[in-house]
């Protein structure tokens, strides 16, 4: 896949992600709502995500794949996002704090990334 199309597909993922994320929030707490700065610099943490595993393994030939995008990097960080999706939230409802959403949201990207090179023909090695 090319960068544009990783860029795409964690852009997708975000805005469902912020999509639940605000559902959430909205129910807690009446009248908040994500500012557009907050927004808009959540999506440059996914897309910094999205291109971050190409940039740390450069795709110079198609079996440019190693641990960075590997399956057990996959499973790492989807365990990661989850820690950080639920730490954000309670960090964002008690203390009104997103440093760990911005956090949650370039793990996003970076896993996002990841699911979608294990859908193509070279896939993602162990």
């Amino acid at each position: 896949m090319n960068q544009q199309e990783h860029i795409f597909f964690g852009i997708i993922a975000f805005l469902i992600y912020i999509g639940i994320f605000y559902f959430i929030i909205k129910n807690a707490i009446v009248g908040f709502f994500f500012s557009i700065v907050c927004v808009i610099f959540a999506i440059v943490c996914v897309i910094i995500g999205s291109i971050l595993p190409d940039k740390l393994e450069p795709a110079d030939n198609w079996m440019h794949r190693r641990i960075c995008h590997s399956i057990r990097a996959l499973n790492f960080f989807v365990k990661i996002f989850v820690v950080t999706a639920i730490i954000s939230l309670i960090s964002i409802v008690l203390f009104r704090n997103f440093l760990v959403f911005y956090v949650s949201c370039l793990v996003l990207g970076y896993t996002v990334h990841l699911l979608a090179d294990s859908t193509t023909q070279v896939g993602l090695p162990d």
